[in-house]
């Protein structure tokens, strides 16, 4: 909405001035039209009950009204949207972008229900990440002091999970790239063990038939029998 309109609903209504004085009348005359689009705003926004009821209002009796009728309403729906910004957090493995991006949503929300948060604080909440991921990026940030909106806040912290994405995968090829050489043929691949049991390679035992040798001579005392 141009700032003119807006300055009609903020600003107190001006009194009708003396008629003989033409550039105070002129004056008037131009506020006059702006009331009238600002109330044509205000009512094509609104549901057709609620034109009826305010038709013969101007536009600061139309927002104290709606403000009577639905302040209660607003007031439940900004600690709704309080709750859900403070209790917001980012779940483990997930993207940063989403999870800021949901952030400075309910940021901005909460500043068209006239809470103002400020930059720093809003800062200060998005950097509160459960996981130690972003903890360097946090301590260079308010170090450095840097000055930037939330948009480019979020720029910042997607350049930055790059880059630890980029280190994650370089680590993992040199690791891989280790094992590799372990498993290969040459001096150092391991020796292989011999399936048979130490000692040697025993053979099964049979069981033999037993001999007869009641008639044999005895070696020693010549006599026959066992």
């Amino acid at each position: 909405m141009h700032a003119a309109l807006i300055d009609i609903i903020d600003k107190l209504a001006i009194e009708a001035p003396d008629l003989n004085d033409s550039e105070v009348t002129n004056t008037y005359q131009k506020y006059m039209e702006q009331t009238l689009s600002a109330k044509c705003i205000i009512l094509a926004s609104s549901y057709l009950e609620l034109q009826r009821q305010h038709e013969d209002m101007d536009p600061h009796e139309i927002i104290n009204h709606l403000k009577k009728m639905y302040g209660g309403q607003s007031r439940t729906a900004r600690y709704q949207l309080s709750k859900a910004l403070f209790k917001c957090t980012m779940p483990a493995n997930a993207q940063v972008r989403p999870h800021v991006l949901k952030m400075i949503d309910l940021i901005e929300q909460l500043e068209k229900s006239k809470c103002k948060i400020g930059k720093e604080l809003s800062q200060d909440l998005i950097l509160q990440f459960p996981l130690d991921t972003f903890s360097q990026f946090t301590v260079n940030f308010n170090m450095n002091k840097m000055d930037c909106n939330l948009h480019e806040m979020l720029n910042l912290l997607i350049d930055y999970e790059n880059q630890i994405a980029s280190q994650e995968r370089k680590r993992t090829v040199m690791v891989v790239g280790k094992n590799s050489k372990k498993k290969g043929k040459g001096k150092y691949a391991p020796k292989r063990k011999p399936f048979g049991p130490k000692g040697g390679v025993t053979k099964p035992m049979h069981n033999k038939a037993k001999i007869d040798q009641s008639d044999a001579e005895c070696f020693f005392c010549k006599e026959k029998g066992d």
